[in-house]
């Protein structure tokens, strides 16, 4: 089973736009300056073997894992794609971008933050980008800014990627798992990949230093992946990784109707899954990983095939957790653990390989990157720097990580309750709050370390006066 979750959630504070960051002048470019493969996944939540999974099948993944930092507590920032890419690639806390929505572009909140790969352009890297960086929705690109070249399949709906024909009939969306027997090329993470290795064997062979970033669509629903990925699977053998009941005591704004499956052909519009139906859902989910995993070995392969390796930071990272019908819930968007956790890999040359304990969140990795290739520091961001981590795995990390969650959501009605979540090193607090007045609706806490499933919510109980009084004042402090 994959190691207990441990989440933490940020809250943001709306900050005009003459709060985003500044930066130092391009610095003159080192020849030996290191390049980076930064890989991303989709919905991808911690079941890997790295992570402790003993069912799936990751031996790429978890090759990687063994020779570089395996962050066991890293988090994000808003469990949904948009939300989560946008602040993670500008070091900017939702709130500070604004940025909630699946189809809200930062450029039209923000349109002066710099991102992650734009300063590495400002600073005399090649940047590349080749598949789900940005959001694959509503437009949502950075081609002019972020990259150096125009973006390659970054717009391809997760809704059509199918390999037959009968799995999606017209314009509907087609079923949610769909097990065909085809090749790797089949779907579009196969062209991706293709596409990567290529620009891999070129960006070696010239003088500039590289920021290449390859972003797989799955394990995204549909659940789609090759026949030979499903076979390493027993069915029987993935289980959820906790109740599959919704807890009582949780609040209603906790919840919320998971869409994006429901819209599936074979899918029931409401009411609970079935068994046979949950169990193909999971299993497709695993398939996927797997598919993953083998598109990320193969550009693993072909960065040490091009000589770049011991010149090339490589990190890995999904932009939000999942659940699988643990607490009566699919998909994402809740402001829960298994939502809220991700994976997170660092492979730096030169560096010891380990694990860390130490909190972290995505919006560190800008900065954290930035300092590693010797890039000037970076001001006026949310994240701060983990290298201090990746030299020393004891070292101290955050004394808190936080997300946050909006309703309605998806939908484009104004968002009238924002949900803020901080996980600590023992505990999770989420305060909902009315988003115009910022009155206070309905909290939580609970007890991670005996509840890493967050079902028993202590929000009332005597007991736990005192640490229900610290944390407040922890997120006050914050938000």
């Amino acid at each position: 089973m994959i190691n207990r979750l441990r989440a933490t959630f940020t809250a943001g504070v709306c900050l005009l736009a003459t709060s985003l960051p500044s930066f130092a002048a391009p610095a003159s470019l080192d020849i030996d300056r290191m390049n980076v493969l930064f890989i991303a996944a989709d919905d991808l939540r911690l079941n890997l073997g790295c992570y402790g999974d003993k069912v799936v099948e990751t031996p790429h993944l978890d090759r990687l894992a063994a020779q570089g930092m395996v962050f066991d507590r890293a988090y994000c920032q808003f469990p949904s794609c948009n939300a989560s890419r946008a602040s993670l690639l500008t070091g900017m806390r939702p709130d500070t971008i604004s940025v909630w929505r699946l189809n809200t572009h930062f450029r039209k909140t923000a349109p002066d933050v710099v991102t992650l790969p734009q300063y590495f352009k400002r600073h005399g890297y090649h940047t590349e980008s080749i598949g789900k960086i940005f959001h694959n929705y509503a437009g949502i690109t950075d081609d002019e800014n972020s990259w150096s070249t125009p973006a390659r399949l970054a717009q391809i709906s997760h809704f059509g990627d199918y390999a037959l024909k009968d799995s999606k009939p017209g314009k509907i969306k087609g079923i949610a798992a769909e097990n065909a027997d085809v090749g790797d090329d089949a779907y579009v993470d196969g062209p991706i990949t293709e596409d990567a290795i290529g620009t891999i064997q070129r960006l070696a062979k010239e003088d500039k230093p590289f920021f290449l970033a390859v972003g797989f669509l799955k394990p995204h629903s549909p659940y789609n992946a090759p026949k030979k990925y499903w076979d390493l699977y027993n069915r029987n053998d993935i289980r959820p990784l906790g109740p599959t009941s919704r807890p009582e005591g949780v609040p209603d704004l906790a919840w919320f109707n998971f869409v994006e499956l429901r819209g599936f052909s074979d899918v029931p519009r409401t009411g609970p899954f079935s068994r046979e139906l949950a169990a193909r859902l999971r299993h497709g989910y695993y398939a996927a990983t797997s598919y993953v995993d083998a598109n990320v070995g193969r550009l693993l392969a072909a960065l040490e095939a091009s000589g770049a390796a011991e010149n090339t930071i490589v990190i890995f990272w999904s932009d939000h957790g999942y659940h699988l019908g643990e607490n009566g819930h699919w998909t994402k968007v809740t402001a829960r653990e298994l939502d809220g956790h991700v994976p997170l890999i660092f492979h730096t040359p030169g560096k010891t390989a380990g694990r860390t304990e130490a909190i972290v969140e995505y919006i560190d990795i800008y900065p954290t990157l930035a300092g590693l290739c010797g890039l000037p520091a970076t001001r006026g961001l949310d994240g701060k720097s983990f290298e201090a981590i990746l030299d020393n795995s004891g070292s101290k990390g955050k004394q808190a990580a936080f997300t946050q969650v909006c309703r309605p959501w998806p939908g484009k009605k104004p968002i009238g309750q924002m949900g803020y979540s901080m996980r600590t090193q023992r505990y999770r607090y989420t305060r909902w709050v009315d988003s115009k007045t910022r009155m206070i609706l309905t909290e939580e806490l609970y007890h991670t370390e005996s509840d890493p499933m967050e079902r028993d919510n202590l929000i009332g109980d005597p007991d736990y006066a005192a640490t229900r009084a610290r944390l407040t004042q922890l997120m006050d402090e914050t938000i």
